[in-house]
């Protein structure tokens, strides 16, 4: 952990860290943990949660591992009046005073370890795009709330596309939520339609991304840098029919539906049962088989309950969830439920990254992860997501493809797999990933 006391001797503490080869740093000011919002200096387990699965599914070495906390404090008066709280007593830092808390931090961390990547977690939304554009071309790092959500929820239409027999650029897609998830999500489906030949300007028209005040539009309170290229401007609407128009108001979420018609729709907003029946029912005017991604988590948060929109769609929804449900029994027949969950990305994505020394993790290389793990999953059998145990094995294929992608895309450092074959690469990572093996135990009298 550090704090804003400990950060002028951020050297020394990493000195004093056991191991001498780190290769992944997960890395979390706690500010954003997903469901549960600011935890000030309770994010460790979350870090030390994500390391486990690099080792457990990515094949990365527990030696080779490092979580990271760091405490610029908390904006829960609760916290700071708390005097057993563990934590910094002050309000989360910010501004200057927060960049050059990380900028400290990045330099000590590579001075320390400079083959490591570095994952950034749980970040708020604001915060999380900053600091991913601020550091990805100083030390090879990604945000897996943006990065790796976006890579996960691309792959899953990809896959519901497959189940269609239609295209993604066939596709009208609605992201409910617009913090670092949902913009991660929206940029990740405009770059797959820019990857399927589409231009910018003919992708960014088939993404609508809508939060509380409705419609991102221009001229709305509090739009971000980040959300300003989704935005919407009256003149876009032409055509459209809807309660605020005369008002200058932007459209909601079932007006969108209408209007885009849209056949996607994807959550990330937290608030249960917000995709309702009617908004359901009028996707189907425009696609006869809806695909809807309530992706919020945990289950009791999540959009809509996978078994209504079985119901509400007789069968015809292809549903992915962010927390695992069961398969759903409709008639005579049984749906899947797909999980959405980013360990089907970032154990791959991180793994394949330190395998090739990748000097910056570049947009391709998330991609490749994406379409690797559609590659992966059995459409055949209606799923839009594989089986989590078959976790291990996607991921020595996505690290294999984003080994090959950083080779392409002249990132990577590792000259010893640079003028190797794909199959060779994929020979690499399997013989240099992680194994539980332990000696036999004995008894003895």
């Amino acid at each position: 952990t550090v704090s804003r006391g400990d950060i002028e001797r951020v050297d020394e503490m990493l000195e004093n860290v056991s191991v001498n080869d780190v290769r992944m740093i997960v890395a979390t000011d706690s500010s954003a943990i997903l469901g549960i919002g600011d935890q000030g200096f309770g994010g460790m387990a979350i870090s030390i949660g994500k390391l486990s699965l690099y080792t457990a599914a990515g094949g990365v070495g527990p030696d080779k591992t490092l979580p990271v906390e760091l405490d610029v404090g908390t904006n829960r008066q609760d916290l700071i009046d708390d005097p057993l709280y563990l934590g910094s007593h002050h309000r989360r830092m910010s501004g200057p005073e927060y960049d050059e808390f990380l900028d400290q931090f990045v330099e000590a961390a590579h001075a320390r370890y400079p083959k490591a990547i570095i994952q950034w977690e749980d970040f708020s939304r604001g915060t999380a795009f900053r600091v991913l554009e601020r550091y990805r071309k100083v030390v090879p790092s990604f945000n897996d709330d943006i990065q790796g959500t976006g890579a996960m929820a691309l792959s899953g239409l990809l896959s519901a596309c497959k189940i269609k027999g239609e295209t993604l650029t066939g596709q009208v897609f609605v992201v409910v939520g617009a913090g670092a998830a949902g913009i991660g999500v929206a940029l990740a489906i405009r770059q797959g339609l820019m990857h399927e030949g589409l231009s910018f300007e003919a992708a960014n028209a088939r993404v609508f991304v809508v939060d509380r005040y409705g419609l991102l539009m221009h001229g709305q309170p509090d739009i971000e840098p980040q959300q300003e290229s989704f935005c919407r401007r009256p003149e876009d609407l032409s055509g459209w029919t809807y309660a605020g128009a005369g008002a200058g108001e932007a459209p909601n979420l079932h007006e969108v539906v209408v209007n885009a018609r849209a056949t996607a729709l994807l959550g990330f907003t937290g608030v249960p049962g917000l995709f309702r029946r009617e908004t359901v029912d009028a996707m189907q005017d425009h696609t006869p088989r809806p695909v809807i991604f309530p992706l919020s988590n945990p289950s009791s948060h999540v959009e809509a309950q996978p078994a209504h929109l079985i119901e509400w769609t007789r069968g015809q929804a292809i549903v992915a969830s962010g927390s695992p449900f069961p398969d759903i029994q409709y008639g005579t027949h049984t749906y899947p439920v797909g999980q959405g969950n980013n360990a089907f990305i970032f154990p791959g994505l991180g793994f394949g990254a330190v395998a090739a020394r990748a000097r910056e993790i570049t947009d391709n290389m998330v991609m490749a992860a994406a379409y690797t793990l559609a590659d992966c999953t059995p459409t055949g059998e209606g799923r839009v997501y594989p089986a989590i145990g078959e976790l291990r094995e996607i991921s020595i294929r996505i690290a294999a493809r984003v080994a090959r992608q950083a080779i392409t895309d002249g990132v990577c450092a590792e000259r010893r797999i640079r003028n190797l074959t794909d199959t060779q690469i994929e020979a690499v990572i399997r013989d240099r990933a992680w194994q539980p093996r332990y000696l036999p135990l004995r008894r003895t009298r």
